[in-house]
């Protein structure tokens, strides 16, 4: 299954890429709880709780950037599996300058095996778009300076 979208931000290029090349600050962009428990380089690993519909629980991950290009873009390959479901990602962001700051665009590329795959593409597809949205406007926030209020 392929996701893709747009994310606009206020920030500088290389702010959102900052963000986007640091697993600990991009996973604290979850709703969803979670751990980061190494950080090696470029690879990654952890936990997050997280479902979808009925199937829901800890799912264990590791991640490594295949590529991260300062300023421009992040590639990334996941693993997780928990429940008897594993899920394969690989996860691209591009960033280009916008006039009020930077453009991020987005694509996933997720194939899930196991009792998740059963759920069928729509509800996954839904929960995977409004998990992503949740996440891009928390980094909207982080890379965001506060309006005033």
């Amino acid at each position: 299954m392929k996701v893709e979208g747009q994310f606009q931000v206020a920030a500088a290029p290389a702010a959102v890429f900052g963000l986007f090349a640091d697993p600990r600050r991009l996973l604290d962009c979850l709703d969803d709880p979670h751990t980061v428990d190494s950080v090696q380089g470029d690879q990654f690993g952890g936990t997050i709780t997280t479902g979808v519909a009925f199937i829901r629980g800890t799912f264990r991950f590791t991640g490594q950037y295949t590529e991260r290009t300062p300023g421009q873009s992040v590639t990334t390959k996941i693993r997780g599996s928990g429940l008897g479901s594993a899920v394969d990602a690989t996860l691209h962001a591009g960033i280009t300058p916008a006039d009020s700051g930077a453009s991020l665009a987005w694509a996933a590329d997720i194939v899930l095996t196991g009792p998740a795959a059963t759920l069928g593409e729509r509800l996954v597809r839904t929960t995977i778009e409004k998990k992503a949205a949740a996440m891009f406007e928390r980094a909207r926030q982080q890379l965001e300076p506060a309006k005033p209020g």
